[in-house]
């Protein structure tokens, strides 16, 4: 591949990592530590993007100027290049634990390599290590060239080590999306490696950037931590889109759903004991409803869940398995708390008539009447 491939490769790339880091910053003020590290790496990967396409612009340029900054690039890019994968390393631990603390306890021992590619890359000024500049200001690898290689390769093999040691405690689509990632720019470093003239490492590393925030960081502005449903905001987007598509007329069936006496479980059993019903209530909603519909958690103990439907029968059928679902959960052996659900459910017209803020204040009047008169009855057989 020519130096102006190359260029245009990077190019490429920088201008989809700045994409993907406009899209970032404009979405969120307040990062997750997982998204933090994400972010360092987008912009560790862009720097790194330029530092190469000036290695590739100044190859053989004459003149001390383009000798000296060559060089200068030359050794940041070396320094810097496993820092991604350093971070990898880190990110890993979070996605897997999500303790930074535990994300953190290795961090000392990790960064002992990235320190000792420092060294050596600046010593590659005067002892070619890694690189040295002919008088013609002509890149060539110096004969530890694979040592830093070796270093990319042994952060990779740590965070994949990681991953299947933990891979039972792991999400499946977590575990692929992760397992994943380091092929890209492997693949690149390899074929980088073996013809030289091509520059594909950091092509590659954006690759596995750009589809991991596709998949991974995206979705975590739309999905809820603790549930893993989905959360407001993109139940906001969803109702809105469904009930002005205009285009495809039809119904949907709208289900709010409350957790009775949440506060008591929290009291009595703890936080913890509180989040875990939490949990429970939306496997059993994920159960109830399957790929019929779209769930979310609302807010606190409430979940709302959308669903294509031509009449309030098909809804009313989904309250009955929830109904069935819920009690199958309750029966289960040495049960610290049971979990008991108030409904309220309508049937609305796609047409643009109608808003979310008018669907969400009418089910959620509807569900609170319903809770209203089950504790007027439950009082009513206590007295009894």
């Amino acid at each position: 591949m020519s130096g102006i491939g190359n260029l245009q490769l990077n190019l490429f790339s920088i201008i989809l990592l700045i994409i993907i880091l406009a899209n970032m910053c404009r979405r969120s003020k307040e990062y997750l530590p997982d998204q933090k590290l994400f972010l360092i790496m987008i912009v560790s990967v862009g720097f790194l993007i330029i530092a190469d396409s000036f290695t590739w612009l100044l190859d053989g340029v004459p003149g001390k100027t383009a000798s000296f900054v060559s060089l200068v690039f030359n050794v940041f890019g070396y320094t810097f290049m496993v820092f991604p994968c350093f971070l990898w390393c880190l990110y890993v631990r979070y996605q897997i634990k999500m303790d930074v603390k535990e994300m953190l306890k290795a961090r000392v021992l990790l960064s002992v390599p990235f320190y000792i590619n420092a060294v050596l890359s600046i010593l590659s000024c005067f002892y070619s290590f890694y690189f040295y500049l002919d008088d013609l200001n002509v890149y060539h690898r110096g004969a530890f060239f694979w040592v830093s290689a070796g270093i990319n390769y042994a952060y990779y093999l740590y965070a994949t080590v990681y991953l299947i040691k933990n891979r039972r405690s792991t999400e499946r689509k977590l575990f692929l999306l992760l397992s994943l990632f380091p092929l890209p720019p492997l693949l690149g470093s390899i074929i980088q490696c073996e013809h030289y003239g091509f520059a594909l490492l950091w092509p590659g590393a954006t690759l596995s950037l750009a589809i991991i925030y596709l998949n991974i960081q995206k979705n975590q502005l739309y999905t809820d931590h603790l549930t893993g449903l989905y959360n407001r905001r993109l139940l906001d987007i969803h109702l809105a889109d469904c009930l002005r598509n205009n285009t495809r007329p039809g119904s949907i069936g709208v289900i709010m759903i409350d957790i009775d006496r949440f506060k008591d479980i929290n009291d009595m059993f703890g936080h913890l004991i509180g989040d875990e019903a939490l949990s429970e209530t939306a496997s059993i909603l994920k159960k109830s409803v399957g790929r019929r519909g779209f769930t979310a958690r609302y807010g606190g103990d409430e979940f709302v869940l959308v669903i294509p439907a031509n009449d309030l029968t098909e809804i009313e059928r989904i309250a009955s398995e929830i109904d069935w679902n819920t009690e199958l959960f309750n029966k289960r052996p040495n049960a610290q708390y049971s979990v008991h659900l108030s409904m309220g459910y309508a049937i609305f017209k796609c047409d643009g008539k109608t808003s979310k803020t008018d669907v969400l204040n009418g089910i959620d009047k509807q569900m609170y009447e319903g809770k209203y008169t089950s504790r007027v009855i439950e009082n009513q057989m206590t007295i009894q």
